[in-house]
């Protein structure tokens, strides 16, 4: 803070009080924005080594511990290369090359399940308010995975998600339908099992 009065000493000499008191006040601000960690994502869950297990990453764990209140995941997921991250992108209202990463080949760019490391806080229409919580998911059907390893990815994703989006580039294909309805079965049976809330 030491060298934002010497950059604005010289300067009031010149200027009027008012006009110098506010160029501090900018030249402060865009120091304490400088200092703060600009939201990004967070790596969840990775594949391990053999492709068809899962690890859970302490990064996003750490900030799924340090959520308080209520907190409503929105996962994405579907095919790879159909536009999951670019979606998530758009609803954060954050560029491609500041969000989730979002590539132009046909390779895979996102690899497990990541999160974004700061959720957006709604106000409910009851005063209460929740923490929307941004997820995003690694594409079924990428070259090199296993079925096992997307069925363990879509089971994850499922379980986690307060709202389940399954992006689409073109028509349904019998092989959505089925993995929809894992995830209503999936649904069903912790319904079953807890009952209504």
């Amino acid at each position: 803070m030491n060298h934002i009065h010497d950059q604005t000493r010289h300067l009031r000499r010149w200027l009027p009080p008012l006009l110098c008191s506010t160029i501090f006040s900018l030249l402060l601000a865009m120091e304490i924005v400088a200092d703060r960690e600009l939201p990004k994502p967070v790596p969840l869950v990775l594949p391990m080594t053999s492709n068809a297990q899962l690890s859970l990453e302490k990064q996003g764990l750490d900030l799924l511990n340090s959520l308080t209140g209520a907190v409503a995941p929105v996962v994405v997921i579907g095919p790879y290369r159909s536009g999951k991250s670019f979606l998530l992108n758009q609803l954060l209202a954050v560029p491609c090359d500041q969000g989730f990463g979002v590539g132009h080949t046909r390779d895979t760019q996102t690899k497990g399940i990541w999160v974004w490391s700061e959720p957006k806080v709604k106000q409910m229409p009851d005063g209460s308010q929740v923490s929307v919580l941004y997820v995003d998911t690694e594409g079924f059907e990428s070259t090199g995975k296993s079925n096992s390893y997307d069925d363990r990815i879509f089971a994850v994703s499922s379980l986690l998600a307060g709202l389940l989006i399954y992006n689409l580039p073109e028509t349904i294909r019998e092989s959505d339908i089925a993995k929809l309805s894992f995830a209503v079965e999936l649904a069903q049976g912790f319904y079953d099992r807890v009952g209504p809330a």
